[in-house]
């Protein structure tokens, strides 16, 4: 028995191991390929949601919060009111997202119909909160308002 038939022997017997392990890191590596793309194209599909809402949130919050407010002589929204610009406000995201964001959005999550206008809305609440929220931060940091926080004098020295 000379050195080619040893080495032809050993790769009839290591092949098959060997392609098996080829198989496997192969599977191994579309599974990851498919998971980073599942997860960038998720990613996308919730960057254009937040974007939409938010545009939508400070559309209405512009244009007819504002004015509401300055027509009221309290300055207060009616819940009537909040209910008419929260549905409007619905309306607008699903304008933004158009039918195709709509079905791409119903897929992701899993919601239909009444459940995903349950979560839109939801989404709509949290930016308006958030805008709440920065707006009080922004106000209460006015140089020159009562309660105003800065580290900075109010008159030069």
């Amino acid at each position: 028995m000379d050195f080619s038939q040893i080495g032809l022997t050993a790769l009839q017997i290591v092949s098959p191991l060997l392609l098996a392990a080829l198989t496997w890191a192969a599977a191994k590596l579309a599974g990851y390929i498919t998971s980073k793309v599942n997860n960038e194209y998720l990613r996308g599909v919730l960057v254009r949601l937040d974007e939409a809402v938010i545009t939508a949130v400070k559309d209405l919050q512009q244009t007819v919060v504002d004015e509401i407010k300055a027509a009221n002589a309290d300055g207060k929204i009616t819940d009537a009111e909040k209910q008419k610009i929260k549905n409007a406000a619905l309306e607008n995201v699903k304008s933004y997202l158009g039918a195709k964001g709509i079905r791409v959005l119903s897929k992701v999550f899993g919601l239909s119909g009444g459940a995903l206008d349950g979560f839109l809305s939801s989404k709509i609440e949290s930016a308006v909160h958030d805008i709440r929220v920065t707006n009080k931060a922004i106000a209460s940091n006015v140089p020159g308002k009562a309660g105003a926080s800065s580290p900075l004098p109010s008159t030069p020295a």
